[in-house]
């Protein structure tokens, strides 16, 4: 009987190996968010640390290539309701960006337009870029693996993609993820010339 059990016991306790987090209650000022980021053939982490969340987004950032390579993010109020520009390549020093751009999270009205599912709204996915039509396209989110505090964790995850007129998805090339949550729209993952990703979160 113990080896008839066996099996099912490993599959259970494989499964459980990853808990799911509430990125809502995770992050706060202090937070760590650490990014696999891979540009021009390079392979480094992106490590942005939060600062203020409200009433505006303020994080710092550091580029593990080069310890100069870091700077601060600072956000507008209105730009976190209404931003359709992302700001995706850093530049040394202290920035804070205009009205109409954001890094690393989704603005208000932007999250509200991605998750009517087939709708899509219009976002530049680079500055200087024409806007696309971006919006999610499947009813489940996946789950991405992360390390929260040195545990295995997972969280929830929505894919976003250039749609065409009918709200159907254009290619593979370019996407982002995020979490789907007012108060924490954070992108986890991105393709749009490099590869960024969310692997670790640290809060201690």
């Amino acid at each position: 009987m113990k080896k008839i059990f066996f099996l099912p016991a490993l599959l259970i306790l494989s499964a459980f190996s990853f808990a799911q987090v509430a990125l809502e209650s995770l992050v706060k000022p202090g937070t760590k968010l650490i990014y696999a980021l891979e540009a021009n053939e390079l392979k480094y982490d992106l490590t942005i640390t939060v600062k203020t969340l409200v009433p505006i987004l303020v994080f710092d950032w550091q580029m593990s290539d080069a310890p100069t390579n870091s700077g601060t993010i600072t956000h507008t109020a209105t730009a976190m309701i209404s931003a359709n520009t992302m700001y995706n390549y850093f530049t040394p020093g202290a920035k804070t960006l205009d009205d109409n751009s954001m890094s690393m999270w989704l603005c208000k009205n932007t999250l509200a337009g991605l998750i009517k599912e087939g709708k899509g709204t219009m976002i530049k996915m680079n500055t200087k870029e024409a806007p696309k039509k971006m919006g999610i396209y499947e009813e489940d989110p996946k789950e991405l693996k992360i390390i929260v505090n040195g545990e295995k964790e997972t969280v929830e995850e929505e894919i976003a993609k250039q749609l065409n007129a009918e709200g159907e998805p254009i290619g593979d090339e370019t996407f982002f993820t995020f979490y789907k949550s007012a108060k924490m729209p954070i992108i986890l993952r991105m393709r749009n010339g490099f590869n960024l990703a969310l692997k670790e979160i640290k809060t201690k």
